[in-house]
């Protein structure tokens, strides 16, 4: 050993030899994902995933996808220089879901064909007002005869729900719940009762349910039946 040379510079001499200088554009993101923890069902996600190009070439970023119409990205610049950053800013709308979701954002770079980046926004969409069932399936029902279906509403927020209206476009068809505030954690029982007329041969139809929610106020539940001849 040379005087002087101490053991850790001869082994960073070393490594400098064996691993080369990264060559070319590389994005390196601060965060690839993002864990939004709960939202209310209705209201939208907003993050913006930050980036420095660590390589020694620009980066150019063709497009930005995702793996849903719910998610949207966009990027800050296309074109990023060696040592300068960026960011893709995302847009989650969690309209339509319940429960854990991940969503997956893609980065291509140059012509790739494949994603050079995955980026990953997940959490728990929470659904403020459950209704059960889901669809009213009135199965077989005839003209002229009452039938009742039972709809359980429980309240699975944070906050109180008042439920504002209940319609239905069919004519022959009502609904009544024994309470129209809920508490968290309260339920109601509510009745649906249809007495079908005879010009269909289908009982088809929705029932819109409307509330003071923050995020999703309102929901649709669809009507379905079959008329016995």
């Amino acid at each position: 050993m040379k005087p002087g040379l101490s053991m850790v510079t001869m082994l960073a001499a070393l490594l400098s030899l064996t691993v080369p200088a990264l060559a070319g554009p590389q994005l390196t993101f601060e965060k690839s994902v993002y864990d939004f923890n709960k939202v209310i069902q209705g209201n939208s996600v907003e993050h913006s995933f930050t980036f420095r190009n660590t390589g020694n070439a620009p980066a150019t970023i063709t497009r930005v996808s995702s793996s849903c119409g719910c998610t949207v990205a966009n990027v800050s610049d296309k074109m990023i220089a060696p040592g300068k950053t960026g960011t893709i800013k995302t847009s989650f709308d969690s309209s339509d879901f319940t429960g854990p979701v991940t969503k997956e954002v893609f980065v291509y770079m140059g012509d790739q064909q494949k994603p050079a980046y995955t980026l990953t926004m997940k959490g728990i969409v929470v659904e403020e007002l459950v209704i059960t069932p889901r669809q009213i399936n009135l199965g077989s029902v005839k003209a002229g005869v009452r039938k009742d279906v039972t709809l359980s509403m429980e309240n699975k927020g944070e906050k109180k729900i008042t439920i504002t209206s209940l319609k239905t476009e069919l004519p022959q068809a009502t609904i009544s719940c024994r309470n129209k505030v809920l508490k968290p954690g309260e339920k109601t029982s509510c009745r649906f009762t249809v007495k079908p007329r005879g010009d269909s041969r289908f009982v088809n139809g929705y029932l819109t349910v409307s509330t003071n929610s923050q995020g999703k106020s309102g929901k649709t539940i669809p009507i379905f039946g079959v008329l016995q001849k």
